[in-house]
């Protein structure tokens, strides 16, 4: 198995990017494991630059005079080039943020407390702010995350998200023998596309980690894994 895999979309169209996202036989918390994956993808390590992540919504600027430096956060963006971002998820939905036109990149880290806060979008707009991000320059990609088939929540859960997905046609869960099953998926989705960005540019890898635990940590179906998925966004 590779270490990592790629986004073909983004190889082949937007050039000034690397985006890797690691595969089970790796820990991206484990530095020896990083540094090989960043000799074999191009990225440059020692600027590899990552949060501590709690769940919150909070978008960390990383520009020359922070490289590297970890504080409290869910969220990167950055222009300067040979900086990797990484953010780390078991479960939770990894979202990569690329301005094709401004080159500027962020990277979300959105579970359920993440994507009820709208971490995307607050992402795309601290890119608007810092780097004059135009939403139509905007391409998302959805990573390896728990997906509607698993991941399944309380009926409560379900209720506080019809608070801020309202006039919708379309549901943003399923019930199957009476259990909840939320799809955070489509919920990200959504939220992308109301603040802007083109459902055409929208990637969703749709690779539950549940489903595929053979080729990712999950933290449900791996009994509270410690170990961390990663995706790593590079301007080259």
């Amino acid at each position: 198995m590779s270490s990592y895999i790629t986004v073909k979309e983004i190889e082949e169209n937007i050039e000034f990017v690397n985006l890797a996202i690691t595969t089970k036989d790796v820990d991206s918390k484990l530095k020896e494991d990083m540094i090989k994956v960043c000799e074999d993808g191009k990225f440059e390590f020692e600027n590899l630059t990552s949060n501590i992540q709690i769940h919150s919504d909070i978008v960390n600027l990383i520009d020359e005079n922070n490289i590297g430096q970890k504080i409290d956060g869910d969220a990167l963006i950055t222009n300067v080039k040979n900086v990797p971002l990484l953010i780390f998820t078991a479960d939770c939905v990894p979202i990569a943020i690329i301005d094709t036109k401004n080159k500027a990149i962020g990277l979300a880290h959105a579970g359920w407390r993440g994507t009820f806060d709208k971490i995307g979008q607050k992402v795309i707009d601290k890119m608007n702010k810092h780097y004059n991000t135009a939403l139509e320059d905007v391409v998302c990609v959805i990573g390896p995350s728990i997906g509607p088939c698993c991941y399944e929540v309380s009926e409560d859960l379900v209720k506080k998200f019809n608070t801020i997905i309202t006039n919708q046609d379309e549901k943003f869960y399923i019930i199957k023998e009476g259990r909840y099953y939320l799809d955070l998926w489509k919920i990200n989705e959504h939220i992308l596309k109301c603040s802007g960005v083109k459902k055409q540019n929208i990637i969703n890898l749709n690779l539950c980690t549940s489903c595929n635990e053979d080729k990712f940590h999950s933290y449900r179906k791996h009994y509270k894994t410690q170990k961390r998925i990663g995706m790593l966004l590079q301007i080259k």
